[in-house]
């Protein structure tokens, strides 16, 4: 039998994640094989890429080092370098590659006399830097992302773009009320948070780029609260995967303040709005037992998906695709998260650095450039200093590949950590990488093709589940479908492997067209790891939470959703889903979630984190998250609420209008109407230059009896115009 090598390459720290497949040591192509010649095997080698850049006590570049006085880790082993290249060295193929910079003005953090002086820096930078081996390209952010100009060596355009002054529609910092009188601290939560999604969409765009992409952040900064963690993780493990390294200057200079920590005043607008204050009545701390135990979380968010345990004996309670009735319990294991779905990210964190002793707005820019292998200008009013520092950096870094000794998980987040055997020199390197799990992680494999059986089959399954399908618009004629299901836990199947009691369910949905063309599809295979059987029996109590996301154009489908665990049980779900024409320059309406999982983001942590790194979108509004339902029956007692999207283009105007939104419920078998609440001002939620309005309201179900309702809600502004009536169905018991 013959061996040929084939090589998986995955370039990490801020190197992309790229796929290609080499010949054998020769490089010489293969004879074709005869028909009765012997199987030719292709060996699968991965090898990661990282790049590192070295500097003595003086800030010089160090050139001489080899392959020898580099040592590798990952997660804390060391590994053994099989390649290596010195980027710098003008035999290097990366030295005859283009350069690509891009710059990009934060305008939310800073102040007026802060962003003329940043541009005019960067006018000067053009200036003396500009060739037609360096291409570089201007980015605004003012509230939204606005590519000003795009990658180009014309130093002309270059300078008149930098020169024109931006004014922000939103403060990341809450301090700058002679521009923006209305901003709170809500609203500077919103522009912190935009500010980490631009950079993170930016850097996802530039992963087709070739080569080390250098961004300079031009910011004041803005405080890092736990709420930003997650956002920051999935920015650096974006970056690290499409090879842009951040460079960060604090555009304050000689009077940057430390710790401006902006006061938090919630909203309040309306009794129907869902803020903090409506989780705060009731409810326990869930036990440590084996599933987290029964009962609230502490503070009353809503019985039904524990939280992963972070103290305390016993297991950590099951949210996400193990969804059971629990509070947050012990500090055990756990591999699922309270976004609703299962969580192979056991600590994504460790890719964001530890910044000691640094505090207030400066700490995201050196979290942000430690993360990505960059550094921060800081302390100075000679910004054009400083942009001249970055720019010498361009190629002066050595590309250090392994092969990881232990194979990398789907889903799984890696520290990494680079040495030199040399006394008296610095090391940069990129802090880690993140592998995520496809769109359609069964893709090929034997329990796909068993799932697509079962879909395809004109018999139903033996197993019941419930299932929503909630849109919302993601740009014209296109939509983010959230897939909520809830499945019975009772027929899955736990087998004991290493003292553990493990199971495995197979999802499959496929959305086609009337004419039986496939328009979008998912997999997944979610494994379920617990303690004992005791754990297995109070997971069996409820039902499994399942979620997932996939795009689809407007049209008319029909989506099948097949699962199954070990043995012959199986479920499937049938049912119409319908996107309506969206034009979006116009005002409109998304579809309607229900939800009786509500937590504020704070208390996410790692299960927020694994949505965002796998390019989930949470629903989030003032702060609080909704899980969407995958079954619209709910308790009277229990919380409840809706969240839709207000999508209103004037936000990116200069004459912004106001926007209202309505909610009525009816009585579905009478048609009595037992809620108006006229329309209510939704200007908190609303973030100029951004044309996306995220809410959520409280659904009084204390004030309806046992029956079937149906919620409608519309969506009006000062200008006119009317959104349609989205409605949603829903019981209470």
């Amino acid at each position: 039998m013959q061996y040929r090598k084939g090589l998986l390459l995955m370039v990490v720290g801020c190197g992309a994640a790229l796929l290609a497949y080499g010949q054998d040591a020769a490089q010489q192509p293969a004879a074709p094989a005869a028909p009765d010649s012997k199987t030719v095997i292709r060996a699968e080698k991965k090898l990661v890429l990282v790049d590192a850049v070295v500097t003595d006590k003086k800030g010089n570049y160090v050139h001489d080092l080899t392959a020898k006085d580099f040592r590798v880790w990952e997660d804390k082993k060391e590994e053994t370098i099989e390649s290596f290249s010195f980027e710098a060295n003008p035999a290097s193929p990366a030295s005859k590659q283009k350069h690509y910079l891009i710059l990009f003005f934060d305008t939310t953090s800073m102040q007026l006399t802060d962003q003329l002086q940043a541009r005019r820096a960067a006018a000067q930078f053009i200036d003396k830097n500009a060739g037609p081996d360096r291409y570089i390209a201007v980015v605004n952010f003012t509230g939204s992302l606005q590519v000003a100009q795009n990658f180009t060596t014309d130093a002309d355009q270059l300078r008149a773009v930098v020169s024109g002054t931006k004014f922000p529609v939103v403060s990341s910092n809450g301090d700058l009320a002679s521009l923006t009188p209305q901003l709170g601290r809500a609203a500077a939560d919103f522009g912190a948070r935009d500010v980490l999604l631009g950079l993170r969409s930016l850097a996802k765009n530039l992963a087709q780029v070739p080569g080390r992409k250098t961004l300079i952040f031009l910011s004041a900064g803005f405080p890092l609260d736990v709420e930003l963690r997650s956002e920051l993780t999935a920015v650096i493990d974006v970056c690290n995967k499409s090879n842009v390294a951040i460079y960060p200057i604090d555009v304050r200079g000689l009077v940057a303040a430390a710790n401006r920590f902006p006061v938090f005043t919630p909203a309040n607008n309306a009794p129907y709005l869902v803020k903090a204050a409506y989780l705060q009545h009731g409810g326990q701390a869930g036990g440590g037992g084996a599933a987290g135990g029964a009962g609230g979380h502490a503070g009353g968010v809503p019985t039904g998906g524990g939280h992963v345990g972070t103290t305390g004996g016993g297991n950590a309670g099951h949210g996400g695709t193990a969804t059971t009735s629990g509070g947050r319990g012990g500090g055990g294991p756990a591999n699922v998260s309270p976004f609703g779905m299962y969580n192979p990210y056991t600590q994504p964190r460790t890719i964001i650095p530890h910044i000691p002793d640094v505090t207030g707005p400066q700490e995201v820019l050196y979290t942000l450039a430690e993360g990505t292998g960059g550094f921060v200008i800081l302390n100075t009013n000679d910004l054009v200093s400083g942009f001249q520092r970055i720019v010498n950096e361009m190629n002066e870094y050595y590309l250090l590949g392994y092969s990881p000794s232990e194979e990398s998980k789907e889903g799984a987040c890696h520290e990494l950590k680079v040495k030199v055997d040399r006394g008296g020199v610095n090391v940069r390197a990129r802090s880690g990488y993140c592998t995520a799990k496809p769109l359609d992680f069964l893709a090929g494999t034997a329990e796909e093709r068993d799932l697509e059986t079962h879909a395809t089959a004109a018999s139903g399954g033996n197993v019941n589940a419930s299932m929503e399908l909630p849109f919302f618009y993601t740009s014209a004629n296109t939509a983010r479908v959230n897939v909520a299901m809830e499945i019975p836990s009772s027929g899955i199947k736990f087998t004991k492997e290493k003292g553990k009691m493990r199971a495995v369910v197979n999802v499959l949905g496929i959305a086609t067209e009337p004419d039986g063309a496939v328009a979008a599809r998912f997999s997944d295979a979610l494994k379920l790891d617990l303690d004992n059987k005791k754990a297995v029996e109070a997971f069996q109590q409820h039902p499994m939470h399942y979620e997932t996301q996939f795009d689809i154009a407007s049209g008319k489908y029909n989506l099948k959703v097949v699962f199954s665990s070990e043995g012959e049980g199986f479920g499937k779900i049938e049912t119409p889903l319908e996107i309506d024409p969206y034009d979006d320059k116009k005002f409109s309406l998304s579809g309607v979630a229900l939800s009786n999982q509500i937590r504020p983001v704070s208390d996410l942590d790692v299960g927020l984190d694994a949505a965002l790194l796998e390019d989930k979108v949470p629903l989030v509004s003032q702060g609080m998250q909704l899980m969407p339902s995958g079954s619209n029956l709910f308790q009277k007692t229990a919380p409840a609420a809706v969240y839709v999207e207000i999508y209103e283009p004037a936000l990116n105007g200069q004459n912004t209008p106001k926007v209202g939104l309505k909610m009525r419920i009816v009585d579905k078998k009478s048609g009595a109407q037992k809620l108006d609440t006229g329309f209510i001002n939704v200007g908190n939620y609303a973030k100029n230059g951004n044309p996306v309005i995220p809410v959520g309201l409280r659904l009084p179900l204390d004030t309806l009896t046992p029956g079937t309702y149906r919620v409608e809600l519309q969506a009006i502004d000062t200008a006119n115009h009317q959104s349609p009536v989205r409605a949603a169905d829903f019981a209470v018991q």
